[in-house]
């Protein structure tokens, strides 16, 4: 029975593999770390005592892809919808706190109620994202909305820095536009945040994992691709640390694994290699603490610190495209960060209690439209080697729903080589 070799256990590579086990294919997944999940997973933190993320992520109901993915693994009851769609926000600077409530996109009356738009902001405020719609492929978002709308600092650059982890100012109008009419373009359902109860490993990874183990799947971790051996139009052999690994003329293979491990297997792709961080700090508080707004997350206008999420007695802070913060000494910055929160909660919250901070200097691709522009597709020029990655062209922002769909098509070329070669 031919095998699909799946080279990598991020979210992109275990959609792919478990895609493939699922559908009755033989499937040997391989990964360099001692976990899967890649730039999403949940680990124990010593210094902390419990079991954190290296990140926050949140879902939203129009990531249909990886709903489809937790309904597979059974793990679909680990995340909680909340409804109706909300997102609470808090001007640091003025106190003012509001909540965005997004309605039906037919007959779309929420934006003529004040209380679930930004303030100060109108109706027409939020049809200029039709001009992202018409933007060509060389323009930014704040090129399209304009540096100095009054929204900026209040909607399109959080939108922008949540949703592509990149500046407006250099983000790609195209791309952010696809976001919208995937989420506030389908109605309130579509918007709906999805918080993860437990973790993302808990959800995401280790679901995953049992599935693929159940199905026959190999499963290697600590298995650290060093080269593929190929001839005419076909990968022959995966080369590990400890020898050779013949790839049968009837298997595929699938490298799930970032830009620059990709480029360096495959040195016909030329990646995208710019990239953005994201930074995470964790604090441990002794109790758990309720943010205004009574929501277990809250976005920042004015702070450093641009998103707080609860889980338990964990407060986590989220900073995106933290190019400036990325490289302030961990001890600066959660110093810094607590004593914003403390500001933002209005309460003294005491001396700094334990912390972590977490930085992926590679987080995402920069997704500038230069930048979006050297996506490869799923196909390379061999017969039996194909690529997944959020960083691939799936259509979508490099995030967790564009990682799994990555993984999705990957999977399907990969399923079809197979397939044919059986036939033949």
């Amino acid at each position: 029975m031919a095998t699909i070799h799946v080279i990598g256990a991020g979210m992109s590579g275990l959609a792919c593999a478990v895609r493939c086990a699922t559908q009755g294919h033989s499937v040997a997944l391989y990964e360099a770390a001692p976990r899967g999940g890649g730039r999403c997973r949940s680990f124990m933190d010593e210094g902390l005592g419990c079991v954190i993320d290296n990140g926050s992520h949140m879902l939203l109901g129009a990531n249909r892809n990886t709903i489809d993915y937790l309904d597979t693994i059974g793990s679909r009851a680990s995340v909680t919808e909340i409804r109706p769609a909300a997102f609470p926000f808090r001007d640091t600077r003025s106190g003012v706190q509001w909540t965005l409530k997004p309605g039906s996109p037919f007959l779309p009356l929420w934006l003529f109620d004040a209380k679930r738009r930004v303030p100060g902001s109108t109706p027409r405020d939020y049809l200029k994202a039709f001009r992202l719609m018409r933007a060509d492929k060389s323009a930014t978002v704040a090129g399209c909305i304009g540096a100095n709308d009054p929204m900026m600092e209040t909607f399109w650059q959080p939108l922008c820095e949540a949703a592509l982890n990149t500046d407006a100012r250099e983000a790609s109008a195209r791309l952010l536009w696809k976001a919208l009419s995937l989420s506030f373009f389908k109605g309130e359902p579509a918007c709906r945040p999805m918080i993860f109860n437990h973790g993302l490993g808990t959800a995401l990874v280790d679901p995953a994992i049992r599935l693929l183990e159940s199905k026959g799947a190999i499963v290697r971790f600590q298995a650290r691709l060093r080269g593929l051996r190929w001839q005419d139009d076909a990968v022959l052999a995966l080369r590990f640390p400890e020898g050779l690994l013949r790839v049968a003329m009837d298997d595929a293979v699938v490298l799930a694994v970032p830009p620059d491990i990709c480029a360096e297997l495959w040195p016909d792709i030329k990646p995208p290699q710019e990239t953005r961080p994201i930074v995470n700090i964790h604090f441990r508080l002794d109790t758990p603490v309720t943010l205004p707004g009574g929501m277990p997350f809250l976005g920042l206008i004015g702070t450093d610190a641009q998103w707080l999420f609860t889980r338990g007695n964990i407060l986590s802070v989220t900073i995106s495209a933290a190019t400036g913060h990325v490289d302030r000494p961990n001890w600066e910055l959660a110093n810094h960060i607590w004593d914003e929160i403390t500001r933002i909660l209005d309460r003294n919250m005491g001396r700094l209690p334990p912390w972590r901070v977490i930085k992926e200097r590679r987080a995402t691709i920069a997704q500038t439209p230069k930048n979006v522009a050297l996506r490869p597709g799923p196909t390379t020029m061999l017969n039996n080697l194909f690529i997944a990655g959020d960083w691939t062209d799936t259509g979508l922002p490099a995030t967790i729903e564009g990682s799994i769909r990555s993984g999705y098509i990957a999977a399907g070329h990969a399923i079809a080589a197979v397939t044919k070669t059986r036939r033949d």
